[in-house]
């Protein structure tokens, strides 16, 4: 007979199944909201570029073959590391902003005018020091 007379314990049990549908439907939502950010094509050829950049980078190994000025070796890294439907162009800076590369280190002709570019900075690990800033733009086939 008490038990029936105690509201309290009624209000709480709807209390915190309110409290439950609440946190479970906002944990269904989030994820929906971050996928349609994530499926913008423009902003994963930005994230594409600046990952090909930074494994290629690894150990130092971009900065080594920017020293030598082996442009082939790189536009050759950089074609092993993007699907052939995308298009890129990258180009070597020094830390002045000069372009190093005299020799076109890209996949051929524009093939889209949505064009995304990264930006990375790397630096020399022989005794000279030297600083580089590689630009890698991709646009993919529409």
């Amino acid at each position: 007979m008490r038990l029936l007379k105690d509201k309290k314990g009624q209000v709480r049990v709807i209390e915190a199944l309110f409290a439950s549908v609440l946190l479970l439907s906002s944990l269904t939502l989030i994820p929906m909201v971050q996928r349609s950010y994530s499926n913008d094509a423009t902003d994963a050829l930005s994230s594409t570029a600046l990952n090909v950049l930074v494994s290629l980078d690894s150990d130092g190994h971009l900065a080594n073959l920017v020293d030598n000025q082996n442009w082939t070796a790189i536009q050759s890294l950089v074609q092993s590391c993007i699907p052939l439907t995308v298009w890129f162009n990258l180009t070597v800076f020094d830390q002045n902003m000069a372009r190093l590369n005299d020799a076109h280190i890209c996949s051929g002709g524009l093939v889209s005018d949505k064009v995304q570019s990264a930006e990375y900075v790397c630096a020399s690990t022989s005794g000279n020091y030297a600083v580089y800033i590689i630009r890698l733009q991709l646009a993919a086939v529409d």
